[in-house]
C-alpha cells in the first residue's frame, strides 16, 4: 500500500484508477479519484477542466482553483466558538465589551473520519499534508454553521491532526479545522 510521503505518479491514460487514488495532473496539481473504474481518454487529463463526477482536490471558483477537502466527516464532529474580545474593566464591576477586528468568531471544528479503508486513510493523509498546516481550503462544514448561502466561501487551515491503526484496513483519522478570513 501506498505511504502519504510516496512521489505520485503522473495521470496516465495506460492507467485505470480506483477510488481514493491520487495522480498528478497536467497542472502539476495532485487530484483524488472520486470513483473506481476511473479512466480517460488521450485528450482527457486530469485537469481543472475534469472536476466532478471523476476527480477531487480542487474546486473552480471565480475563476480560481480552491483546494477543497471532499470527504465526509463521520457523525462525531464538534464546532467549537471563541469570540476575541476586548474587554474594559470598570468600577464597580462594569465591562464593556468589544468585538475584537472584522472576523472575531472564527468556528473551530474537531473532525473525526472513523473506519476508514487504509486507502481511503492514505488520500485523506496526503491532502492534509500536502496542504502542511498554512495553505487554506474548502471543507464542507454542516449546514447548520454555514455564515452565508454558501460554505465555498468558508476557508480553513488544520494545523494538526492524528490516525489511529484500529485494525486490518480499519483507520480512523482526527483533525482540527480552523476557519481562516478569505
Amino acid at each position: 500500500m501506498a505511504s502519504i510521503y510516496d512521489t505520485v505518479p503522473n495521470w496516465s491514460t495506460a492507467t485505470t484508477y480506483s477510488k481514493y487514488d491520487i495522480a498528478k495532473g497536467s497542472d502539476t496539481r495532485l487530484y483524488y479519484s472520486v470513483i473506481d473504474n476511473n479512466t480517460g481518454g488521450p485528450n482527457n487529463p486530469v485537469a481543472p477542466a475534469n472536476l466532478g463526477p471523476k476527480w477531487n482536490g480542487y474546486i473552480l471558483l471565480n475563476g480560481n482553483l480552491i483546494p477543497n477537502f471532499w470527504w465526509k466527516a463521520s457523525y462525531a464532529t464538534e464546532a467549537s466558538f471563541k469570540p476575541k474580545l476586548i474587554v474594559n474593566q470598570f468600577g464597580n464591576g462594569y465591562q464593556q465589551r468589544i468585538k475584537d477586528g472584522l472576523n472575531n468568531n472564527m468556528a473551530e471544528f474537531s473532525v473525526s473520519f472513523q473506519n476508514r479503508s487504509e486507502k481511503e486513510t492514505v488520500a485523506i493523509l496526503h491532502f492534509l499534508n500536502e496542504r502542511n498546516g498554512h495553505q487554506s481550503f474548502i471543507y464542507n462544514m454542516p449546514t447548520i454553521y454555514n455564515k452565508s448561502n454558501s460554505s465555498l466561501n468558508t476557508r480553513f487551515i488544520c494545523p494538526e491532526w492524528t490516525s489511529n491503526y484500529i485494525s486490518y484496513n480499519n483507520y480512523s483519522v482526527q483533525a482540527k479545522f480552523l476557519e481562516v478570513p478569505i
